[in-house]
């Protein structure tokens, strides 16, 4: 539990100051100094970037933790072996970009940005193989470093470039210049502090982790797929081109800040724990993944009420530099894309949960299934309702997510303790969202928001919930 505690509060404390980074890069320097569509297909190429950078990991990130938290002396090994797959993917992958960029904006600004984000994703994706290190070692300090070195950067070089009137393309190939920082302090932390990068090839090494990653990369790439597509979807799609997503992409990275939460959480800090258990202690996965479950209710649950009730508030607040009718047009995603925000909380444990029980098939299905929903849901959605529609496609498929996925999770893998601390949540996180909704005329956002999370957190602490876990070491 301390462990957890200790992992949990250390990535989200790097990865919060990270986003805080880009808040202030994207909600503040960069709608004053470009334009909308510039903005615009800076989102689009981030998306098709992050898409195909999925395939250099090809699901091998999840099993690599997996095997080195359970064979912690042969790290070099598994490191050195993956890391040979990986830069081959990564040839693949970056030319794949490059490709599809020129096919679908021709010989636009977009392709350029492309050719940088691409790289920078390259070198990023080679570094999240040393971050595994940290994490299968539960020793996450080490990732908080690389974080907060590579947003720095990105914060003091980007935002001096946009400032002194460089040009989008120039911010570019800033997050590659920050990306070769982060993987420079990698291989740095994890040759002097955990292991030498000392290794033979070894086809068994490399089958093995590949027959466990192969299925999870397929359901990886869905994964990939539903959370990017939309933006391309969008720019193709939307009577009003990439502008579209300006409004969408502003409004979807604000609700992405928050679920770092998630990210540090399960996937960082309660990913060994829960495989560790289901291989070696099947009886106490069902208290653990009950634990999870109730601190993403009790963080998922608030968010997604209070930024749907101060979408319009914040909004104004963020983008004061647009037209009333541009800021309209963000805070109504914003409403729709914070219930996605709230769900992504639990979509998270049912994600985690099928990795940590190595569940490759299923989650396959699962991430295949929801991707597929998403992409229908988009081609119907978005010509009739813009990029609103691409917010509501988002919605309706994480309930879709959620209900097989818990569904699942309950019947084959484990199946929570208790369930009273919902009802709680959703009790004084309703109570709160009244309240919010009868003072955002009177009161300024900046006492309702900490006044909301006061009354919110000091009614789980009286109802008993905020210090409930579990016993693990």
């Amino acid at each position: 539990m301390k462990r957890i505690l200790k992992n949990t509060t250390t990535l989200l404390s790097a990865h919060l100051l990270g986003r805080l980074t880009s808040l202030i890069l994207t909600f503040w320097l960069m709608p004053q100094f470009f334009t909308v569509n510039e903005l615009g297909g800076y989102f689009v190429a981030i998306a098709l970037t992050n898409l195909i950078a999925s395939l250099t990991e090809l699901g091998i990130q999840n099993p690599l933790i997996r095997e080195m938290t359970l064979n912690l002396s042969q790290t070099r090994h598994f490191l050195g072996n993956a890391l040979l797959v990986r830069i081959v993917l990564s040839v693949i992958a970056y030319t794949l970009m490059i490709v599809f960029g020129i096919i679908l904006w021709s010989t636009s600004t977009i392709v350029t940005m492309v050719v940088y984000l691409g790289l920078a994703e390259i070198v990023n994706s080679i570094a999240q193989l040393y971050r595994c290190v940290f994490r299968a070692h539960e020793e996450m300090k080490y990732e908080a470093v690389t974080v907060l070195a590579e947003r720095g950067m990105l914060l003091l070089v980007g935002g001096g470039a946009i400032l002194l009137g460089y040009n989008i393309v120039n911010v570019c190939q800033v997050w590659l210049l920050a990306g070769c920082l982060n993987l420079v302090l990698s291989i740095a932390f994890a040759r002097f502090r955990f292991t030498p990068l000392s290794f033979k090839p070894s086809r068994k090494v490399i089958v093995g982790l590949m027959q466990q990653a192969l299925p999870f990369a397929v359901g990886n790439l869905f994964n990939l797929v539903y959370f990017r597509i939309d933006a391309i979807m969008l720019s193709k799609l939307s009577p009003d081109g990439v502008d579209a997503n300006t409004w969408y992409g502003l409004a979807y990275t604000l609700v992405n800040v928050f679920t770092i939460l998630p990210g540090a959480f399960l996937m960082g800090a309660m990913f060994p724990v829960l495989s560790r258990l289901y291989v070696n202690e099947r009886d106490k996965l069902p208290q653990a993944y009950t634990f999870a479950v109730r601190w993403m209710v009790i963080c998922g649950v608030p968010l997604a009420i209070g930024l749907a009730v101060l979408s319009h508030e914040i909004s104004n607040l963020l983008f004061f530099k647009y037209t009333p009718d541009t800021i309209e047009k963000i805070a109504t995603a914003l409403r729709w894309l914070s219930a996605t925000g709230g769900m992504v909380f639990l979509s998270t444990v049912v994600i985690t949960m099928l990795r940590a029980a190595d569940k490759r098939r299923v989650f396959s299905i699962f991430m295949g299934t929801t991707a597929l929903l998403n992409i229908i849901l988009n081609f119907i959605l978005i010509p009739r309702l813009n990029h609103v529609g691409a917010a509501i496609a988002m919605v309706i498929s994480e309930i879709y997510l959620l209900v097989i996925g818990f569904s699942y999770i309950s019947k084959r893998i484990a199946k929570l303790t208790e369930f009273s601390f919902i009802f709680k949540v959703v009790i004084i996180s309703a109570v709160m969202g009244v309240g919010l909704v009868l003072l955002k005329g009177v009161l300024s956002i900046w006492i309702l928001i900490p006044l909301a999370m006061r009354f919110y957190f000091g009614g789980i602490v009286l109802w008993g919930e905020f210090w409930i876990g579990f016993e693990s070491d």
